[in-house]
């Protein structure tokens, strides 16, 4: 952290502040009290689900060449493996045995159902590994999948051993796991499971993103005591709940999180790539082996391609995330400029996630401070009633535009004013 002169406050020493040239983190998130609740593993990974579950989005088709391109940028981000798609689907399976040749260090680890002819596909399709996927919900393995859980265990059991004499990593994913009531039966379903099955990794699935954090806590350590094994998470963003609650497992010793480009997936969508990755890497410094100045150019590319559109304001990656209008804050700016604090208005600099740089919008939220720097910088000089008008009227042309005022147009209302 860079060193600054610090004078008490209120009769209170400071410490250093929690930044750098780049970033600003909280303080309070290394406290003690805080880091002795957090279990959290070195290094988490990241099973990037953009191509499968992403395209599951209404709406939303890659075609198997959009998909080699985006797998091949996930490659480059540093996720850990690539969900490519359903090895049931003809093109998924020229996509999945296509990806598998690259010898790339992601690995290439598609979604198979608990059936023969997926893991078949799967292993025959040289994947690195499979994500066998079933509901734990007994009312839908009952009524949905006509089976049970004890023949469930059996089929997995099966299928994972398939699949490891075939050299692959085999994780089993239980969906719709927060809909259940009491801890008996997915104790009991977990530990038979493990007994049976040779699994690398158990995953669980908040499919609808209905957990509150600490439910999702209990889950991740139960399910590790239960298991023994490395245990996963995937969830949905139904109640905007995804990051959080991946944080939260991650926090409880979960070392694996699905995730997608731009939250894709189906209905709210899974949680996101940047916003997970950045929220490990950048704000508790967990390593999830992703290179953050890739997240910006590869939700673009995502869009592009997917015909998705983020919010301008999505986190991390959103077009409008680093415009600044406020009046309040492009003054705090102007009067930290130089110092330390020049960028107090951002808690990581764009850069970091390969975002353009801070870019200055003037509309019905301007003050004279932004207003008048303007001017300084094109060399015109105003008065203070002057400046006071110019910057009534970019309000005024604002609100009527309902959006930014182009220069173009305070070219023009400057000249009004001054006579020039």
């Amino acid at each position: 952290m860079t060193k600054h002169t610090i004078e008490p406050a209120f009769g209170v020493e400071l410490k250093e502040p929690a930044f750098t040239e780049d970033r600003w983190v909280s303080p309070l998130n290394l406290y003690p009290e805080v880091q002795n609740q957090i279990h959290a593993p070195e290094q988490v990974l990241i099973h990037d689900v953009t191509l499968r579950d992403g395209e599951q989005t209404a709406r939303i088709a890659f075609t198997p060449e959009e998909k080699i391109a985006i797998a091949l940028e996930l490659d480059k981000l540093g996720v850990h493996s690539v969900e490519p798609g359903l090895p049931i689907t003809d093109e998924d399976r020229e996509v999945i045995t296509t990806l598998s040749q690259m010898n790339l260090r992601a690995h290439i680890v598609p979604l198979a159902r608990v059936n023969e002819l997926d893991v078949r596909n799967s292993i025959d399709a040289k994947a690195d590994g499979m994500v066998l996927e079933m509901s734990l919900n007994p009312y839908l393995i009952r009524d949905a999948f006509k089976t049970n859980p004890d023949d469930l265990i059996k089929q997995v059991a099966e299928y994972s051993k398939a699949g490891k004499e075939a050299g692959m990593y085999v994780e089993y994913m239980a969906w719709d796991v927060m809909r259940i009531e009491g801890w008996e039966y997915p104790e009991r379903f977990f530990r038979d499971l493990v007994e049976h099955a040779d699994l690398d990794r158990v995953t669980v699935a908040d499919t609808f993103g209905m957990a509150h954090p600490f439910t999702t806590c209990q889950y991740i350590q139960k399910l590790k005591e239960w298991t023994g094994k490395p245990v996963g998470l995937h969830i949905h963003n139904d109640f905007g709940l995804a990051n959080a609650n991946s944080l939260m497992a991650v926090s409880a010793g979960a070392d694996m999180v699905h995730s997608s480009i731009n939250g894709l997936g189906e209905r709210a969508g899974n949680v996101a790539t940047e916003e997970i990755g950045m929220t490990l890497q950048h704000l508790f410094d967990i390593d999830a082996g992703l290179d953050l100045t890739r997240l910006k150019p590869l939700s673009d590319m995502v869009t592009e391609i997917s015909k998705a559109q983020p919010a301008r304001n999505k986190a991390v990656v959103g077009d409008g995330l680093f415009e600044v209008e406020s009046g309040i804050v492009l003054a705090a700016m102007e009067m930290t400029k130089g110092t330390a604090l020049a960028n107090l208005a951002f808690p990581f600099a764009p850069e970091v996630v390969g975002h353009k740089s801070k870019e200055v919008i003037f509309g019905v939220g301007s003050g004279v401070v932004a207003v008048g720097a303007l001017l300084d910088e094109w060399g015109i000089d105003a008065s203070k009633d002057q400046l006071k008008e110019i910057t009534g009227r970019i309000k005024t042309r604002g609100r009527l535009l309902k959006n930014g005022v182009p220069h173009s147009h305070i070219r023009r209302i400057v000249e009004d004013c001054l006579g020039c």
